[in-house]
């Protein structure tokens, strides 16, 4: 067997491991254009803010790839799939033979259609690469904007700080994290960003970014400017979908998978945030990392269904903690709430149960338990008996689970 993987995050190298651990005798090949072995994305914030050098963040040294007979080839861009003769062209004019193709090319950054977004000082963070040239601009800078305070956006400005600058963000949303948080907890993280001197502008949009050649802050919808000599937009991703698009595979906002992870081509799978599965296109490393060992095994001609991956998200910037787990704002009454607060310290806490089961958690200032409580979403637990007792900090998690 013969597998050949595009993209080397962490959804093309957990298949390539899955791969390995489940046939011994597989040839596995994984193709990208990095130059560097698979890194944690979450890490390049400790290369943008000094604290890492590159080579550090990367996950696995080349001995790893090497004692798994996993071949990896660096600085090797796929321009074609000849999906019809079962080959890759890469860039460098060579063709690569495959029984099975993974498709783990992941995403790209948005840059919105923003007057005055090719000017010197703009900057989107994917690699390594943008990482180091963001830090070497931000030398000769005082003032910065993030423009987008999702978690990306937020992760971008804590990064920011430790160099030292004056971060302002720009969020659309009249709250910061939307998806993640509810009204209390947006607000108690508000706060401590703005303890941290991070100040987030909300319900605004960026109307033009200011400047002649290089930047020099924006102009906002309500008229308003912020001063900046650099931008950093934090706008979202958009999947790598050309490649598999030219090759005649089905495309939509992502490469439309089944519930094998399969492609419209039955030689093809995907899985990360290249893949949209019913709709969804989830864009974090949950989902990647279940993919990644679902596609892994139905490549092995095994018999693997995937229906989906609860959202929990995580942040940690400085002293703020959250966690945030499926549907932590319900719009339906018949949705109970928990919740617990302590502004003194910080904390937030909320389950959100239906009929006595977990579907959403937010731990703000306090990520105790929220293993568990996933572990208590998954086995759909009915945890009613114990009430608002299950966010006290004493409370034993363990005394739940079957």
């Amino acid at each position: 067997m013969n597998v050949v993987i595009v993209g080397c995050g962490i959804a093309g190298i957990t298949a390539a491991t899955s791969i390995r651990k489940s046939m011994a005798d597989a040839e596995i090949s994984v193709y990208t254009n990095e130059t560097y072995l698979y890194y944690p994305r979450p890490r390049l914030y400790e290369v943008m803010s000094g604290e890492k050098r590159p080579e550090e963040i990367c996950a696995h040294p080349i001995q790893f790839y090497e004692s798994q007979r996993i071949k990896v080839f660096l600085n090797k861009r796929v321009i074609k799939i000849d999906a019809e003769n079962r080959k890759l062209l890469t860039e460098d004019g060579a063709e690569v033979d495959y029984n099975k193709l993974l498709l783990a090319n992941g995403a790209s950054p948005f840059r919105p259609p923003l007057k005055g977004v090719e000017k010197k000082g703009v900057f989107t963070l994917r690699t390594i690469f943008d990482a180091l040239e963001i830090k070497k601009y931000a030398e000769k800078t005082s003032k910065v904007i993030v423009i987008g305070g999702g978690l990306l956006g937020l992760e971008f400005a804590a990064s920011l700080r430790k160099l030292g600058k004056e971060v302002d963000v720009v969020e659309i949303n009249a709250r910061l994290l939307p998806n993640q948080l509810d009204q209390v907890g947006a607000a108690m993280l508000k706060d401590k960003l703005e303890a941290l001197n991070i100040h987030p502008s909300l319900g605004v949009k960026t109307k033009e970014i200011l400047g002649e050649d290089r930047v020099s802050g924006i102009l906002l919808d309500d008229e308003r400017e912020l001063s900046g000599s650099l931008i950093l937009i934090a706008a979202g991703i958009r999947p790598n979908v050309n490649l598999a698009a030219e090759a005649g595979i089905k495309v939509n906002r992502g490469v439309m998978v089944d519930q094998h992870l399969q492609t419209s081509d039955n030689d093809v799978y995907a899985a990360g945030d290249i893949t949209e599965f019913n709709g969804s296109v989830y864009g974090i490393i949950p989902p990647a990392i279940e993919q990644a060992k679902i596609a892994s095994a139905n490549v092995l001609g095994q018999d693997e269904v995937y229906k989906g991956t609860v959202h929990t998200t995580t942040l940690k910037i400085a002293d703020i903690t959250l966690t945030s787990i499926g549907n932590v704002n319900p719009e339906d009454s018949r949705y109970k709430e928990i919740r617990k607060i302590n502004k003194q310290e910080g904390v937030y806490k909320k389950i959100v149960l239906d009929q006595g089961k977990i579907i959403g958690a937010i731990l703000l200032g306090d990520r105790k338990g929220a293993a568990t409580i996933k572990r208590l979403m998954d086995q759909q637990a009915d945890v009613t008996k114990y009430g608002e007792n299950i966010l006290e900090d004493d409370f034993d998690y363990r005394t739940v689970l079957n």
